[in-house]
C-alpha cells in the first residue's frame, strides 16, 4: 500500500506500533480470555466465592468456575467467540449490577474494584461486536458466527 493512502497516525511517536497493528486485536482477545480463565480456575480450585454474582448466586461455584474456565479458553483462542463473549458479558453485567452502592454515593465515585466487572462486561461486549478477528480459530475453520 502506498504511504500516502495509509491513515495518518494521531501520535507520530507510535510509529513503532505499525508492524504489530494486525496482531493487536488478537492480543487483546487472548489476554481477556486469559483473565477470565484465571477467574474460573480460582472459583474451581481455590475456593473462589460466588457471593458477588448477584442474580446468578443460585449457581454453584464449580458451575460458574467451569463456565469461566472453558469460556475464557475459547475466547483466548477465538473459537465461537461471539456466543461465548455474549454469555460472559451477561455474567459480568450481573456481577456489575450486584455491586453495593452506599446511600448518598455515586457508583462512579466508588473506586476501581466495583468498576472491574463493568470493564470486563464492556470488553466482552466488544468481542460480541468484533467477533474473533483476523487471527482466531473462527476464521481458520471458516465458521465465524
Amino acid at each position: 500500500m502506498p504511504e500516502s493512502s495509509q491513515m495518518q497516525k494521531i501520535a507520530p511517536g507510535l510509529a513503532w506500533y505499525r508492524p504489530f497493528e494486525p496482531f493487536a486485536y488478537a492480543f487483546i482477545r487472548f489476554c481477556s480470555g486469559a483473565i477470565l480463565l484465571s477467574h474460573g480456575v480460582a472459583r474451581i480450585f481455590y475456593g473462589g466465592s460466588i457471593a458477588e454474582l448477584g442474580s446468578l448466586r443460585g449457581l454453584s461455584p464449580v458451575t460458574v468456575g467451569t463456565f469461566e474456565l472453558v469460556a475464557g479458553a475459547l475466547l483466548a483462542v477465538g473459537l465461537v467467540t461471539r456466543p461465548v463473549a455474549l454469555l460472559l458479558a451477561v455474567e459480568w453485567l450481573c456481577i456489575a449490577f450486584a455491586v453495593p452502592v452506599p446511600a448518598g454515593r455515586s457508583w462512579v465515585m466508588l473506586g476501581a474494584t466495583p468498576h472491574y466487572p463493568a470493564m470486563v462486561a464492556a470488553m466482552c461486549f466488544a468481542f460480541v461486536l468484533g467477533g474473533g478477528g483476523r487471527y482466531s480459530l473462527d476464521r481458520f475453520v471458516g465458521k465465524e458466527i
